[in-house]
């Protein structure tokens, strides 16, 4: 929970985890006791918004800390009791699943396994804010007896909203942004899952009939509350499933389809699933494209970051620059239109920060390629490489994950198409980490020795661990600006010949 960037942000009672860590021992014996009294009340979400698309915003809840200590207790307890009976057509806030292997789910069930001609992408109107209470209490006493562990879930989706300082008693749903939150809505939607299994687990002599009468078969692929049936067979039997799914929803779980954005299509039409583009091909594959919706909004985000003013650092710039484009490359990397589109938006990229940086030095394009980049292509100035997307393309390594029951060992199911890991993926993560706080820590300091005062420059610049690794839990602890101390390499040695244990 520490790692999480979220973490830093405080609650209804204004208090963060560096404010609860002050005297962590004490608070958390402090909770333990109000635990086991039942006298712990877990206090309202203070609800903000985020943007989603141009116009829209998502509501989110943020829990105090307190609140997200217990939350994730509740989630380390109720993962491992429902995960053996969830389904293996369920890929959201799930150990070992990812978007990728639902999206590769869909394109196999397109291509080959069913070859589907009709999708029903279906939508829950507003699902997290309409998750029904009784419902929800009445699935979880299938698995749990405790009554102090049903009490404390009933009090945390009862605790209510706190927004511009207005409390709102809560009658539904469960807060976007709760660390209990996904877990309890796959155990709700779990329901649909197996209901959903009645018409894709069936006898494989019952499916060649029904393909042969031209009935058809269902194949059925859900993330979070994201879900899609498809069928080979008719657009009129499509239709009957469609009633068929609004009636069961709306009876068994108290919620409704979304006339509006839930549609039948042909799978030749294509169609959108996690941010992906499917479609079924004339040659009976299935093709991934990246939305044009998807291009827009990155083209927006990138303008957002450019048009504002000049007086931030380029080392800020760039690097906020490139947190965007890597994580916009790495979902998108595995699109069959990847190279061409992300080749497109790095020139897009490159041509918006080039004019930033003219406006930041009052000169010319012209004059900032020639005299001011130490490269044109890629990108780079004082150190700083633009990020380049095109050269993460991927699309012919997109395989399933191996998947079992995470929490039993010697589960794992094996296939043939998984994607070898990237053993150096975890030590790149910790590099960039503590590149982008040397980088802070040299420019707070003004790329001046804290010892003696002397300028450094890119090849002399060193920064040191006022207190060394071995007194941190986490090298993201270790590397906190306020730990680190800019020096000369002389001063650096002088100060490490002092201090062994560094």
């Amino acid at each position: 929970m520490k790692s999480n960037s979220g973490s830093r942000t405080a609650g209804v009672d204004g208090q963060t985890i560096q404010d609860f860590e002050e005297d962590l021992g004490g608070n958390l014996e402090s909770l333990a006791k109000e635990l086991k009294s039942q006298s712990y009340d877990p206090k309202p979400v203070r609800r903000t918004y985020i943007p989603k698309g141009d116009d829209e915003e998502r509501p989110l809840g943020i829990p105090t800390i307190k609140d997200r200590i217990v939350q994730e207790a509740l989630r380390m307890v109720l993962e491992p009791i429902w995960e053996s009976n969830f389904s293996d057509r369920s890929f959201g806030f799930r150990p070992n699943r990812r978007t990728m292997d639902a999206i590769n789910t869909t394109k196999m069930v397109i291509a080959t396994s069913l070859e589907a001609r009709w999708v029903i992408d279906a939508d829950v109107k507003g699902f997290f804010d309409n998750v029904d209470h009784g419902t929800l209490g009445k699935i979880l006493q299938d698995r749990i007896t405790d009554r102090k562990m049903l009490k404390l879930i009933w009090d945390f989706l009862k605790a209510g909203i706190m927004e511009d300082g207005t409390y709102r008693h809560s009658t539904l749903g469960t807060p976007q942004g709760g660390i209990v939150s996904p877990v309890l809505a796959n155990i709700y939607l779990n329901r649909l899952d197996q209901w959903a299994k009645e018409w894709t687990d069936i006898p494989k002599g019952e499916k060649r009939k029904r393909r042969e009468n031209g009935k058809g078969n269902w194949e059925f692929v859900r993330y979070a509350d994201d879900f899609l049936f498809l069928t080979n067979g008719t657009k009129k039997r499509a239709n009957r499933m469609k009633e068929r799914i609004g009636d069961f929803v709306d009876e068994e779980l108290n919620l409704t389809l979304s006339e509006k954005k839930t549609k039948i299509v042909h799978a030749s039409d294509g169609f959108e699933f996690l941010g992906y583009n499917l479609q079924l091909t004339e040659n009976g594959g299935a093709r991934l494209t990246i939305p044009k919706e998807a291009e827009k909004e990155l083209r927006r985000k990138v303008e957002q970051a450019t048009d504002g003013g000049t007086e931030i650092s380029v080392r800020r710039k760039i690097g906020g620059l490139n947190a965007i484009l890597r994580g916009w490359a790495n979902y998108y990397k595995y699109a069959n239109d990847s190279s061409d589109v992300l080749g497109s938006l790095d020139y897009f990229t490159w041509r918006q920060t080039a004019d930033w940086l003219a406006r930041k030095y009052k000169c010319s394009s012209k004059y900032l390629v020639e005299r001011k980049l130490e490269s044109a292509n890629p990108l780079r100035i004082k150190g700083q490489t633009l990020y380049t997307m095109a050269g993460d393309s991927d699309r012919y390594n997109e395989g399933m994950r191996e998947k079992g029951h995470p929490y039993l060992r010697g589960s794992e199911i094996k296939r043939e198409s998984f994607p070898n890991a990237d053993p150096g993926l975890a030590n790149a993560e910790r590099r960039e980490g503590w590149r982008d706080a040397r980088w802070e820590a040299l420019e707070r300091d003004e790329w001046e020795c804290q010892e003696c005062g002397k300028n450094l420059g890119p090849g002399t610049a060193q920064v040191h661990h006022i207190r060394p690794y071995r007194g941190y839990d986490s090298t993201e602890e270790a590397n906190r600006l306020e730990n680190l101390k800019s020096l000369c390499p002389g001063c650096h040695k002088e100060i490490e010949g002092k201090c062994i244990c560094h």
